[in-house]
């Protein structure tokens, strides 16, 4: 009868202390070479279940990152909208800036052309303003401007600049329209002859009817006469246009001026004249000298005012001049 094999068998011994029991574990040569293997599976269960642990971290990693993201992406989508929104009002308020400060100009220039304006025709001048406005309304105007800008200046937004510019603008309109009407006003006021015509204030005939020296019979005199010597300056009584300038046996050396009232003013027996047909004059500008050309019996100047093409008073005007 045969035997059969008996299976070998492995032993391993732990020894543990030299004082301590050895011990002996016997295992079959299959259940040894199934230790490999499980531990094998073992250490590759463990990779895996640290893999998974790992890709679970990884996904809520990535969960937190695209949370983090979308917060992010708000955030830097509002500060974006915010920046844009600073960007329009900063372009806003640089416009409004602009504008202000082209009003402050205006207002400046208007400013100094008042005040030029006052400057140039004296005291007791008057601006109109609706009828009148003063120098002292012009300081008024420059106060008021300087309050209304410092008031602005504390606290300048948008609103603020938007505010002030209108008030510029409603102050630079007033102003203008103010000066132009000064200007009309001192153009009528300076076309008027009532500035007196020579050095002399001294008249030897006046306006209306006389005798007349070369007949010695009652005739109408049409102006004044205002004596002097021969050479003496002749000047402008107001604004105009040279009508006439020439010679007549009657006028002898003459000058008409018309004036944009619908006056003339007529100077005659000159020695010299000194303007020309068609040249602008201003009053108080020099056109001629004093003579004893045409009908005349001694050195003065014959003036006279005409209105609609007849023959008005003169004195009333020149009294009118130093009335003032």
């Amino acid at each position: 009868m045969a035997h059969r094999r008996r299976k070998a068998k492995w032993s391993f011994i732990l020894i543990r202390d030299a004082d301590r029991r050895v011990k002996q574990f016997r295992v079959s040569g299959r259940t040894l070479a199934a230790l490999p293997i499980a531990a094998a599976l073992t250490v590759v269960g463990a990779f895996a279940a640290r893999e998974l642990e790992a890709l679970q971290r990884i996904h809520e990693l990535d969960a937190l990152l695209d949370a983090e993201s979308a917060r992010s992406g708000a955030a830097l989508a509002a500060k974006n909208s915010e920046i844009s929104s600073l960007n329009r009002e900063l372009r806003e308020l640089n416009d409004r800036s602009e504008l202000l400060q082209q009003r402050m100009d205006e207002l400046a220039v208007l400013e100094a052309r008042l005040r030029q304006f006052i400057g140039q025709y004296g005291d007791g001048q008057t601006i109109p303003q609706g009828e009148h406005v003063s120098e002292v309304a012009v300081s008024s105007y420059a106060a008021a401007a300087s309050e209304e800008l410092a008031a602005a200046a504390a606290q300048l937004t948008i609103d603020d600049i938007a505010e002030l510019s209108q008030m510029l603008g409603e102050l630079a309109d007033s102003m203008e329209t103010n000066l132009r009407k000064a200007e009309q006003r001192q153009a009528e006021l300076d076309a008027l002859p009532s500035a007196w015509p020579t050095v002399s204030r001294r008249l030897t005939s006046g306006f209306g009817y006389r005798s007349d020296p070369f007949t010695r019979k009652s005739a109408f005199h049409a102006g004044v006469d205002i004596t002097g010597d021969v050479g003496d300056p002749i000047y402008a009584a107001g604004d105009g246009t040279v009508k006439e300038a020439g010679f007549n046996r009657t006028r002898g050396n003459y000058i008409i001026i018309t004036h944009r009232t619908g006056l003339e003013s007529h100077y005659l027996h000159l020695s010299k004249i000194g303007v020309k047909t068609g040249q602008q004059i201003r009053r108080g500008d020099r056109i001629g000298e004093m003579g004893n050309s045409g009908r005349s019996t001694g050195a003065h100047l014959h003036f006279q005012v005409v209105a609609s093409e007849k023959p008005v008073n003169p004195l009333p005007y020149l009294r009118q001049v130093e009335e003032d």
